[in-house]
Formats: C-alpha cells, structure tokens, sequence
C-alpha cells in the first residue's frame, strides 16, 4: 500500500495532514494557535502581498518574504508560516531542523513568537516521505504562488462540495486539474498524497510517475506519455495493487528491484546549429557574456517533446566546418510551441515546437578548444549520431560519459584584451557593477572601511592623469562662478561668452556636472555673470537684490566681460589655483577622486539627489525657472563620460533618509542588470533608461557606477529598511570585534595608574553581552569606541561622554538598566559610574498632605571621579570568557 514507507515510520506525518485537512481545510482553523487563520479573507491578502508582487534578485526566499509581508497583517503571515509547513511536509530531502527553523522565522514576522510547544513541528513529523529534488526549493516561491491559488479556490466552495471533494481521491484530482497553474508544479502530487495516501503514491513529479509504468506496466508508451494526472494515478494504484498481490508484499517504487526497471540517470541531449540555415546575430555577444561569468538563455528548435528541466545539453555544430561540440548547459524550461523561427513561415501562421536552453559555456571554433567531430567519431562506441537531421534528439548514455569528460578537459574560454569589436561587447566586459550596503552597531567601521578600503579604489595620481581628467577634479569642487572666474582669468581678464563657453575649465566644470552637452550651458553662463556683475555697471540690467556676492564681473559695450570689482580681493586664491592649473597635472602629487560622498538626513529630497527646478537669471536680466541637475544625477553623467574607469558613490547614513522620496524612479534603474550603457553617439546599447519628471530626459544608471552605503543599526532596525532598496543591495554585517582594539601595546589592555592593567577588550565584550541580553545585537558598540584609548584618562572620557549618553538613548534614560550594563547595582558607591541616592518627599515638601513616593536621584560622576576598579568590575564576573 502507498502509506507504506521502506526508510522510516511516516504515520505521524499522515496524522499530521489529517489534522490539516480536518481542522484547517474543512474548517478555518489554525495548525499552532486557537485562532482562526485558513480563511479566503488571509488567503486573499497572501495572494496581493506574495502572488502579486513577486520580488527579485539574490536575497534568500525568507528575506524576499520578509519585504512582501511587510504590510501585511500578523495573522496573515502566521497562515503564510502553516502554508510553509504544509509545502515542506513532504520533503524527506530538507531536514526537519531546517524546516522548523523557516516556519519559524515566518511566523515570528508578525511580532509574535513562535509557539514551539506544538507537537506538529516534532521530527516524527517533519522528517519527510519523500524527495522533492533541488529543483523543489529553488522553484519554492512558484510552489507556494499555486498552494495559495488551490487555497483559495477550495475555500470558495460551499462545504458540502468540500466535504464531496474529500470523500473521493479521483474527483479532487480532476478539480485540481481546473487550477491554474505555471509549468509542472510538485506540490500537485504532494498534495493529493497527503490527503489521499492509500491511493497515491509519494512520487513528486510526473518524470518518475511515467517512468515506472514504461518500464514495469507493460502499457504502451505512447499512451503513458498522452496520459492526464488521473489516469496516471489510476494506473500506478492498479499497478501497485497487482504487484502486491502478486509478490505478497508491499511494494515501494523507490526500492530495489522496482527502481532498478525504471530509475535512470539524467538525459543529455544533442541540440543542433546549422550557420547555414539560422543567422546567430548575437553569438559573439553570448560568447563573451558566458566568459564574463553571466549565463545566457535562448530558446531552440526540438524536435522531441522529451526533454525535461535541468537536463544537460550539449550544442553541435553542422553544416559548414568546423563542425562539432561548441557549447553546453542545460534545459531551461519544457517543450512548447511557438512562432516558427523561419520569419515568413510565422508571418503566415506556422509554429514550431522549442525549448529554452541555459548556456554555461559557449565557444568559437576558429579560436577557442571545442570538440570537433572527428574525436566524437573516434570515441564513440553505440552507434550515437552527431549530425543530426533535426534539433533534440537524446544522446546515447555511453556517448554522454565519453562527452562529458572531454568537455571537461577543455581548456577555460579566453576574452581577447584587445578593444572590443563594438559597443554591445564593449558593455559585456565592464564589470558588473557594485551595490553593497554595510550595516551594524555605530563604531563598527562602517565609515572607516569606505575610506580605507574602498575608496583608494577609485582615485589615481594625478600627475599620471589625462590633462582633461586632472582639470575636471581640480574643478569638481568649485562653483560656477569661480570657474568662469579662472576661464576668464586664463583669457587676460577679457572675453566673450563664446570664448568662455570653448575654455577648457568651463568645459571640465561641465563635464564633471555631467552637463557636456546640457543646451542651458549658454543660459548658465550669461546668469553667472550677470549675478555676480558689480552693482554700478551701466549694461548689466540684473536687479541689485538678484545679485549675489561676491561681485566681480562686468560687460563692456561691445558684449566682452572683464574681471572687475571685488575681484582683486577676493579672487586671491583663484589666481593660486590658476598658476596651479596652468602649471598641469605633471607637477602635482595629489590623487584624482573618481568618487562621490553624500550624507541622507531626514530633508534629503528628490530635487537634492536627482533633478529639480531652480530660479535661474536670465540674459535680459529677469528669471527663469530651469532644471538642475542633482548630485547623483550629475556624477552619473560624469561616469558615463568616463567608460574606462570605475565610479563610485558612497552614501552615508542611507537609514536616515526617506528612500522613496530620494530615489524616485531611479530605484529601479540602480538594479545591476538594469545598468545602462551607450555607444559613442549616445543610444542605448545595454540597460533601461527612464523619462525624469522634471526635465524629461531619458536617464540611466551607468554600467560603470558602483553604490556603496553605511547605516547605523542601531539609529534605525534593518528590517524597516525600504523593501524596493533591500533587494536590490547586497548587505554586509559589520558587527563590534574587541580583538582590533590595541591598547597601549597591542593587546588589549591599557595602565589603570596604579600599577595594574585594565582589558578594554573585555569591558567591550561585557558591556555588549548585557546589551543584546537587554536590548538587541544591534544595540551594541562598535570596538571604534575604544580604539583609540591609550590610558585610564581617556577611557574615562570615553565612557562619560561617549558610552554612557548613548546608553541613555538605547534605553530611554532608564537609569536602572544603564546600571545593570556597567554593574553598578550591587557595587559599593566607589566603584560605581552612576551613583543613585533617593529623593524623599517628606524633606522636599514639608507640610504637604500628599502621599508621594520616594524617587530614585541617578548622577553621572565626572571622569575624575571614576575608578580604575569601578571599569574593571564592568567586567570581571566575565574576563575569563573575554
């Protein structure tokens, strides 16, 4: 019988799901709680909050669900919990600890913990019944999108049709056929075993299901193959049932002798190109993209409905020499029909059977290794044909060994170092780029590590820079009107704003803004100009309050500026910097910073960070309202002006902004597969460009553009961050690490002035095992605290006017608990850091009536005050752990 289980005892699973059925699908019960949670109305809210919003990008499945539950309510995300414990059940190849920890870690997102004195997460339970494969938990989210579509559409059904549906194993399977669904999914089989075991067996997917009646049924296999789910299922309970009587023993199809008939290992299949008959246009793109570490997935002709997902495949080239081996990967997706591939045959209707292919490695054959056809012809041994008539057709299992160890003698594919042959190449072989952000407790480095580590990685010497790139970090910093003012300088004092607009320092100062081609560079400069000009000048119209400081131009008759006014004393530094410039990047010793800083706070706007509308003085002296550029949206300029060198943009504190409001629409275009990059006219060649708001130009994110950003856990939880930030940013946990604090000499401990010693890696450690006892592992202190501490006075300082005010924001001035970390409950009064004495009512109000209780009154002695010994007891009762 199918509730028979070689390995292991499976009844507790089974009394298991029989519960589910009972309480939570006939019902609206719950697995954990006495609550009411298997109702349409959660079901309905899972389906907006998981099915409709599906999440991207490397984050674990638990860290995705975590952003899309976010919104939702606790008892949805507790159903969300059972309905992972229902899809795990099955599963003999993820282990119980591994499922209950996951059921656990959804649950606890809605605030509440976990009930762990339920007997439905023992491991009797959840130890399985059997393998779903790899390919199981990889598709798990597709899983869960169709349990919560059957779900759902059971729950909308009267329960007398529920009760019916229950009562007959072959009238639920052909209801279950009528869900949607996308693509083959597992949880099919398994849940029709879990409610009916006696009648269906614990095999998972259709492959194995069809296998074993080839092989042992004695059927036809072209009727196997036609067969539905019920019929299928039909046939396997008849099968099983004949077995049984005939051998008089219970059979498992997983077991020897059964699985010995029917189990193979996987099929590689043989896919054939003909350069003849299909152009590929993109084949030295999807070399070079494969070499660079990303897989590239396309569909293809087959000529058999045989080939199944994850299978390995192998593409041979025919038609024209060299012929042979030149790619591998595997199966991407089932066989379907679509449009022919022959344009004119699809024009007129005709379709052609394909199935997606994933290539992991794609080469040349006139300059890479591949595996020609004479060594397939020599090695082969099973008669197996390389040069097909069609595309599909399976390879021979003596023939895919020999294969596959010549493949994997094959040396790695090299990229040429020479310039690629165009734009589309150019932009496969940038790197990818970088967005990382790294988080933790204040004074774990965060800081330090962009400016030690990372930043050096985007600056250069200047005196071994371009002319053109040295000029633009000499400008970078300055403001329009100084580098108008250094052009100005560089022409004698007298020029044309033609002349101006051409100076080299105007074109670098606009460059750097990313506004080479901006059509308002003409505007911007008049409006300098003008701004600033001197008040008694007779041809600049400007109203004087428009006018800004310093001022130091004015326009001749003849429409020629001139340096004038205020400039002999205030342009001082300008003509040093000008004599700098003059002078060119071979005489300097500074660094070109290819990097750009900024702070979030919480103003931080859109305008700020993107583009928004500024006043702007016009030629005839009046105002116009013109778009500027915002920091980030410049810098990207700047980068893809620069295509051969590295960015980077650093934000500091990005917790302490409104991301939504500061990214705008760019959220989407800092994803690293949505990077834009463009060939030297300027379109498009890889990525997505976006219409801004404001100036409506089409924007990207360049390629070359790398984003790195700090925030302080403790100011703000990690799980509040923007959900539409955290997919798209790899984190990086920067947690306190006592052993880099250095002491006096390097190990730890500093002179306590009396003759001993005292750990600051040991006060860090206890201080920090209080606070995440007490608070959170994210309320702690960073080992930078102590860093730089050398001896008792400065540890002192440290913690009077560091530690302890920070303790008081982590616990809301709650004396008490600040005492409790710095052990100063229970100590003698000389050995405390916050002495308490209590405030009496009866002293400070004679006379009145009223019953007022006496106060505790905390004070925070001054550094002075505080003993050697009152730090050390912080952390004795623990220094043998440190």
């Amino acid at each position: 019988m199918s509730r028979y289980n070689p390995h292991h005892e499976i009844d507790a699973l089974l009394n298991a799901a029989q519960r589910w059925r009972d309480h939570c699908l006939l019902e609206d019960g719950s697995l954990f709680t006495d609550t009411s949670l298997w109702t349409l109305k959660h079901l309905d809210e899972l389906e907006r909050a998981f099915n409709q919003n599906p999440i991207e990008g490397g984050e674990t499945f638990t860290d995705k669900l975590a952003m899309q539950l976010a919104d939702a309510s606790p008892e949805a995300i507790q159903l969300m919990a059972e309905l992972n414990w229902l899809l795990l059940l099955f599963s003999s190849n993820i282990k119980p600890d591994t499922k209950r920890s996951q059921i656990r870690q959804i649950w606890e997102l809605s605030g509440l913990p976990f009930p762990v004195d339920t007997p439905l997460i023992a491991d009797h339970v959840l130890i399985g019944v059997g393998s779903t494969g790899t390919g199981f938990n990889t598709h798990r989210w597709r899983e869960l999108v169709f349990l919560i579509d059957v779900m759902r559409a059971f729950k909308q059904l009267d329960a007398s049709t529920r009760q019916k549906l229950l009562n007959s194993p072959w009238e639920f399977c052909d209801w279950m056929a009528s869900i949607p669904r996308e693509g083959a999914r597992q949880f099919r089989h398994v849940l029709r075993f879990l409610l009916f075991p006696s009648d269906f067996e614990r095999i998972s997917v259709t492959r194995d299901k069809t296998a074993v009646l080839e092989s042992i049924s004695g059927l036809p296999k072209s009727r196997i193959r036609n067969m539905l789910d019920r019929e299928l299922d039909e046939a396997l309970l008849e099968l099983r049932t004949r077995l049984e009587k005939e051998y008089g023993t219970d059979v498992d199809f997983y077991v020897s002798p059964w699985v010995d008939s029917w189990q193979q290992t996987q099929r590689s299949w043989l896919m054939a190109w003909s350069p003849d008959h299909w152009p590929w246009k993109s084949y030295q793109d999807d070399r070079l993209k494969i070499a660079s570490g990303e897989n590239v997935t396309l569909p293809w002709r087959t000529s058999s409905i045989q080939p199944r997902e994850g299978e390995t495949l192998y593409l041979v080239r025919v038609g024209q020499e060299p012929r042979g081996l030149i790619a591998r990967g595997n199966i991407a997706s089932a066989p379907y029909e679509d449009a022919h591939y022959d344009p004119e045959r699809a024009a007129n209707g005709d379709t052609a059977r394909f199935v997606d292919i994933t290539l992991t490695d794609l080469r040349d054959p006139d300059v890479d290794a591949y595996i020609s056809m004479a060594d397939l012809q020599a090695g082969t041994t099973d008669g197996q044909t390389w040069s097909p008539q069609g595309s599909g057709i399976e390879i021979k299992s003596l023939s895919a060994k020999l294969v596959g160890k010549l493949w994997e003698k094959l040396p790695p594919v090299k990229v040429s170092a020479a310039k690629p042959d165009t734009p589309k190449q150019q932009a496969i072989q940038i790197a990818r780029p970088v967005n990382t952000i790294f988080y933790g407790p204040p004074g774990t480095g965060k800081t330090y590590h962009l400016r030690i580590h990372l930043m050096p990685r985007y600056e250069s010497q200047a005196n071994q820079a371009p002319t053109g790139e040295w000029l633009e970090e000499q400008l970078a910093n300055t403001s329009w009107w100084e580098a108008i003012a250094l052009a100005l300088a560089h022409l004698g004092g007298n020029a044309s704003v033609n002349q101006l607009l051409i100076h080299p320092y105007f074109k670098a100062k606009a460059r750097v803004q990313g506004r080479a081609n901006n059509p308002h560079l003409r505007q911007t400069c008049w409006g300098t100009l003008q701004q600033h000009a001197v008040l008694d000048s007779e041809t600049v119209k400007t109203a004087a309050e428009k006018r800004i400081s310093p001022l130091v131009f004015d326009k001749q008759h003849g429409g020629r500026w001139i340096l004038t006014g205020e400039w002999e004393e205030v342009g001082e530094e300008l003509r040093e910097k000008l004599t700098q410039l003059q002078r060119g990047p071979a005489s300097d010793d500074a660094r070109i910073k290819r990097h750009l800083t900024v702070t979030f706070h919480q103003s931080y706007s859109y305008e700020d960070f993107v583009e928004g509308i500024r006043p702007q003085t016009t030629e005839e002296g009046g105002i116009s309202y013109e778009v500027r550029d915002g920091l980030f949206k410049a810098f990207c300029k700047r980068a893809s002006q620069d295509p051969h060198q590295r960015y980077a943009l650093f934000i500091d504190e990005i917790n302490r902004g409104n991301i939504s409001r500061i990214f705008g629409e760019l959220i989407t275009l800092i994803e690293a597969d949505k990077r834009a990059w463009w060939d030297e006219e300027g379109q498009l060649v890889e990525g997505i460009e976006l219409v801004l708001p404001y100036s409506g130009e089409r924007f990207g994110v360049p390629k070359n553009l790398d984003i790195y950003a700090t925030m302080n856990t403790a100011d703000r939880s990690i799980a509040l961050m923007d959900a539409a930030l955290r997919r798209r940013f790899h984190f990086q946990e920067l947690m306190p690490e006592p052993k880099r604090i250095p002491g006096s000499q390097g190990d730890g401990y500093i002179p306590d002035g009396e003759g001993s010693l005292l750990n600051l890696r040991a006060l860090l450690k206890a201080i920090n095992l209080r606070l995440r006892y007490l608070l959170h592992r994210d309320q702690t202190f960073g080992h930078a605290y102590l860093t730089d501490v050398k001896d008792l006075d400065a540890l002192r300082q440290v913690m009077v006017f560091d530690i302890i005010p920070m303790l008081a924001e982590y616990f809301y001035d709650d004396w008490r608990q600040i005492r409790r970390v710095l052990a100063d409950e229970g100590a003698d009064a000389e050995q405390q850091l916050i002495t308490a004495t209590t405030l009496d009512p009866a002293q400070l109000f004679p006379g009145s009536d009223d019953l007022l209780a006496e106060r505790p009154d905390y004070r925070v002695k001054a550094p002075d005050e505080i003993s050697a010994d009152a730090i050390r007891k912080i952390y004795e009762s623990l220094e043998g752990e440190a």
